[in-house]
């Protein structure tokens, strides 16, 4: 089995429209179900908003709810490159060195890092 490295992680999710599509497929498989029109029905992308719009009456649908990414002013490419680099790191990796190479503040990387670690199921209390 091949690694995954860094050059195929951003050919995968080269800004955050690819990560935005890879988590709508992931969290929506079989298509998104619409709650007003009460089935799957298409969406499409609405281009300011990080939200996918029902092709028949309109109702807005919105990825990150009920995620880690909520409310998160934090881009997409930079979570998904946070969690990548918490996936791939065969020793952990501290808050620091995740701001290091994000690029983010300390405070930013720090509730990252939690939320990923809370997401995992390890233990944040340390």
């Amino acid at each position: 089995m091949r690694h995954y490295t860094i050059k195929d992680f951003k050919g995968d999710f080269p800004n955050d429209e690819a990560c935005l599509e890879w988590l709508k497929n992931a969290k929506y498989p079989n298509g998104i179900f619409c709650d007003k029109c009460q089935k799957v029905t298409k969406h499409y992308r609405l281009a300011k908003r990080p939200a996918y719009s029902c092709e028949i009456c309109g109702n807005n649908v919105y990825p990150m709810v009920g995620t880690i990414l909520e409310k998160s002013a934090t881009s997409l490419s930079t979570w998904f490159h946070a969690m990548f680099l918490m996936a791939n790191t065969r020793c952990g990796i501290s808050a620091k060195q995740l701001q290091r190479e994000t690029g983010v503040t300390y405070k930013t990387a720090w509730r990252m890092f939690r939320q990923i670690r809370s997401m995992l199921g390890d233990d944040v209390s340390t």
